[in-house]
């Protein structure tokens, strides 16, 4: 028999590897001190210029949906969200597109774009906001500008170093659309890893926290999602094949939560009046 001041200090010992294993498990944590500088990317300026150029591709590509009330409504939720992000500085615009499918996406320089189809399933407000947040989190990590960085190592785009030399020269016409026009057809831009995706979903769960919101909605919203990957796919798109499973991150975000923003997941807000009224318009 194990004398009991042994078997306690036993106990204690089993309980702190316990501990230990489960902060082991929190994918969350390689994210914590990470900086969020230039890292040697295209300065913030030049940026800006070509997510502008991209966003006139897309213009030509895509339908946006010009309702006042629906697009001030979408830019006034992400800009609350933007201020409190880790580049806040930044100027953000928000659009929103119109499309069935369950999609969102950010580009370079502070453009997020959001679907109809999206904000249609959506059940809050605080949903909404997560997806929101998380695209916030693509453009605070420079996702895309690692994208390009990586397509031009791989030797599929024009070096970065070219992609400056066109922006610093003011190069408006030719070669910087033909290079935001490759930037989306090769679908590059926006395809980002799904450590980029898991990175986005902690930066965005802090966004809604600081901005008021029930991080219990971006829960919800990964479970809306995976609910839809299984009764209808072709409703999501790509997301099914870049993102990780909808599952594993409800799962992150429940034990991040439960491990940092013990309580945030039963107060703040969910829904709104206003959101409803704008789900209305949208039918």
């Amino acid at each position: 028999m194990i004398p009991f001041r042994h078997r306690s200090g036993l106990i204690v010992l089993l309980i702190a590897l316990v501990i230990t294993a489960i902060a082991a498990d929190n994918v969350y944590n390689k994210f914590r001190n990470r900086s969020y500088s230039n890292r040697g990317y295209l300065s913030e300026a030049d940026e800006i210029k070509l997510g502008a150029q991209v966003h006139d591709e897309l213009r030509k590509q895509h339908r946006f949906v010009t309702d006042s009330a629906v697009t001030s409504y979408v830019n006034s939720l992400g800009q609350r969200l933007a201020s409190n992000s880790k580049r806040a500085n930044l100027r953000y615009q928000f659009f929103v597109v119109d499309d069935k499918s369950l999609n969102a996406f950010a580009t370079l320089g502070g453009y997020v774009y959001v679907h109809t189809g999206l904000i249609q399933a959506a059940e809050s407000e605080a949903q909404v906001a997560s997806v929101l947040g998380h695209e916030i989190g693509h453009i605070v990590g420079r996702h895309g500008l690692e994208n390009v960085k990586q397509s031009q190592k791989y030797g599929t785009l024009a070096a970065i170093a070219g992609v400056a030399g066109a922006v610093i020269g003011g190069k408006s016409g030719g070669n910087i659309g033909q290079l935001a026009g490759n930037l989306i057809f090769g679908g590059k831009l926006m395809k980002h890893s799904r450590d980029a995706e898991r990175e986005a979903d902690y930066l965005g769960l802090y966004d809604l926290q600081r901005t008021g919101y029930n991080t219990g909605g971006m829960v919800e919203m990964f479970k809306l999602l995976q609910r839809v990957g299984q009764q209808n796919p072709n409703l999501l798109g790509n997301i099914l094949a870049s993102h990780p499973p909808a599952g594993e991150r409800a799962e992150n975000t429940i034990v991040e939560i439960r491990e940092k923003l013990r309580g945030s997941d039963s107060r703040g807000v969910s829904n709104t009046n206003e959101f409803q009224r704008i789900k209305a318009r949208l039918r």
